[in-house]
Order: C-alpha cells, then structure tokens, then sequence
C-alpha cells in the first residue's frame, strides 16, 4: 500500500517535473490593427496586446525553471520568429530571462513595424504558416525531448482567409497526429471557423472576448493552466462547431462545393479552370439538375 502511494506520487512529481514549451502565436498585422485608419483606439489596442502577451509570457515561465516559450508573429504577407533569436539555442525559462523576452520581442516588432509593405502583394495575416512553423519547431523539439509537453496559443485579430484553409486543416492534423493542443484566443469581429476547428480536434481551448481591454485576464486565467491540469478547472467550453468550409472564389461559408480534383480548392460555383493552379476541369455540371439525354439510333 505505502508503495503504491510512493509510487503515485513519484508519477505526479514527474508530470509535474515534465517540461513544457507553449508557442505563442501572435497576429500583428497592421492592416487589421490599424483598419480604422490608424488612430488612438487602434494604437490602444495593439498596446494593450503587446503588453499583456508579455505579461503572460514572463508568467508561463516563472511556473516552472523549465519552460521553454517560442513567440511567433503572424505579420502582413510573412512569418517571422520574435523570440527566441535563431542564432541562439537557449530557451529555457528563468527570472533572467523575462527581461531578455520583452526586449528581444520589443526589437523584432519594431524591425516588423519599421518595415514597408508592399502594396503589390495582398498582404493577408500569416497564420497557416505561423502555424505549420510552430510545428515544424515543436516536432524539432519534439525529436529532441519526447517528454516535452508543448501546445500552441494563436491570439487572432483578422479574419480567416479562404486561400489558407487547406494549409491550417493541414497544420490542424498534423497537431492531433502529434498530441500538440491548438488554444485560440480571437479578437476579431467575427468568430474564425478555422480556430474553432483546430481547438476541438486538437483538445484545445476556443474563446473570443469582447474586446483586448481585458486580455490579461483571459489569458492568464484561461490559457496559463497546462493541459494537463484543465480537467480540474472549469474553463469555457465550445456549445457549437462550424465545421463548413470556406470557398475560395467569394470567401463565403458552404455546405457543399466543387472541388479541383488537383490542388483541392473549394468552390460554390462550378469553374472550367481552377483559378489556384490553373488546371482545366473535364467535367460538365449539371444544367438546371437535369443532365442531357443522348439522342436514340433508329
């Protein structure tokens, strides 16, 4: 008896003991931030994330001397690391190092700032590939240290892009394959489809606050707790799932679509030439539901 008891506790300090690396994935496009032309209440806003991200970040790592945390900004058009630096290989979580993570991501947000956009692009929120480089990271990690207990986080501002939706339905397999939670903390108008989604097949978390003057809160008491430990609190849960795809050609929610049997582009209207990769379709729809009759042989 007192073994088994001994035994227990042991497990539990082990899973305790376990390492966690959370990556934050963070949305700082300015075409959304600043979509009202830039004024006091946009630049309020973004504040206000910065600085309650940082917050949460020195928070996840001062629970344990272990974590690990990679900051990730989904910025207009590209992907860019904020932190850690790539020329460094040290992630580890410590009192030192909090002050290291806010100047380090202050920096790499003022180079994204500093840095024009290019009108000739469209420029839509990097997401699908915040995501797919979150997890080529943790499955890096992941090679390295199978104990690792990582997830992600993905704070939204814009709304879903139609184009990416392949890419994160990707990403979001790829996450359950690895046992790897997507949380999702969306501060967008709408709800995104896309996050909700990734939350429920993953065994993440989904909720969209009213508004980011209260995200510290959220975050904190939301998202801090491990996975692990979520069981034991009682968090915001999904009552509905929109599981409708979105089509590429006016980016609206469908039930059913035609699909290019090539790149897998979604449609709600039938197209001889896929507009993605440009491949010709053989097939001919339906005219008014009813196909054509072959004419009879005398």
């Amino acid at each position: 008896m007192a073994s088994a008891s001994m035994q227990a506790n042991g497990t539990a300090n082990n899973e305790v003991a376990t390492e966690g690396l959370l990556v934050l994935v963070v949305d700082t496009s300015p075409v959304h931030w600043f979509a009202q032309g830039g004024g006091a209440a946009d630049r309020a806003g973004l504040q206000q994330l910065i600085s309650s991200t940082l917050v949460f970040v020195n928070s996840y790592l001062l629970l344990h001397r272990s974590n690990r945390i990679v900051i990730i900004a989904a910025h207009a058009g590209k992907s860019a690391m904020l932190y850690p630096d790539p020329e460094q290989e040290d992630t580890s979580g410590n009192a030192e190092q909090a002050a290291k993570v806010n100047a380090g991501v202050m920096q790499r947000l003022q180079q994204l700032s500093d840095a024009p956009l290019d009108p000739a692009k469209p420029n839509r929120t990097a997401i699908a590939a915040s995501i797919s480089r979150a997890l080529c990271f943790i499955n890096r990690a992941i090679n390295e240290e199978p104990d690792l207990r990582p997830r992600i986080l993905v704070v939204q501002k814009s709304p879903d892009v139609s184009e990416h939706y392949i890419a994160i339905m990707n990403g979001i397999f790829s996450a359950q394959k690895k046992s790897v939670a997507v949380d999702a903390c969306i501060l967008a108008a709408e709800h995104s489809s896309f996050m909700q989604q990734a939350a429920y097949l993953t065994g993440g978390i989904y909720y969209k606050p009213n508004g980011p003057s209260g995200l510290l809160q959220y975050l904190i008491s939301i998202y801090l707790p491990d996975p692990s430990m979520r069981k034991l609190l009682k968090l915001p849960s999904q009552d509905s799932v929109d599981f409708r795809a979105m089509c590429f050609c006016h980016r609206e929610v469908i039930s059913t679509a035609y699909v290019c049997p090539v790149c897998l582009s979604l449609f709600c209207e039938f197209r001889p030439i896929c507009s993605t990769c440009g491949i010709r379709s053989h097939i001919q729809p339906k005219k008014n539901g009813v196909l054509k009759k072959r004419p009879r042989v005398a």
